[in-house]
């Protein structure tokens, strides 16, 4: 009995295993400073001269200066670029691991709900009494998942060009 629980938690978390997407770089290029106006609170991500690319909010546009607000290691802080530093500007998508793990959970839970419904079917042909295998192996998956989706780290994610120098 309990190799066939392994079996079945291994072939779960097996199944909880994706690829995401890779998202192709897009986009005409563009010098027209006032395409970032219509751009505010959205995800962006900013290169300027000298420095490394930067994602975060885009807050305030004006034609002199963007301000973009960031965050990380539990603080938030916003971030000018002048015009004349600015060489490229990106919509993006910001890496979210609530998401991912929220994501995680409910796939894990009905792939977990979906291996519980075949040991309940095996079972019965057997007669075996296992009525409690569909919430175990769902609330196993969600586990699973959860935690497999916290984990999964990815990157910030640049997607299409809205302004270059």
């Amino acid at each position: 009995m309990m190799k066939k629980l392994t079996v079945h938690f291994l072939t779960m978390l097996l199944l909880l295993i994706y690829v995401s997407p890779v998202t192709a770089q897009t986009g005409s290029k563009s010098g027209d400073w006032s395409t970032l106006n219509s751009q505010t609170n959205n995800e962006v991500a900013v290169k300027a001269e000298n420095r490394k690319t930067v994602f975060g909010i885009l807050m305030v546009t004006n034609p002199a200066e963007i301000k973009v607000r960031i965050s990380g290691d539990n603080n938030i802080s916003d971030v000018i670029f002048k015009r004349e530093e600015v060489e490229k500007v990106w919509l993006a998508e910001l890496n979210s691991s609530s998401r991912k793990t929220l994501i995680g959970a409910g796939v894990g839970a009905a792939v977990g709900a979906g291996i519980g419904l075949v040991a309940l079917k095996s079972s019965d042909e057997r007669g075996g009494g296992y009525g409690a295998a569909v919430p175990f192996y769902a609330v196993c998956g969600a586990l699973a998942g959860g935690v497999a989706g916290f984990f999964v780290r990815q990157k910030n994610k640049k997607e299409r060009m809205i302004y270059q120098k």
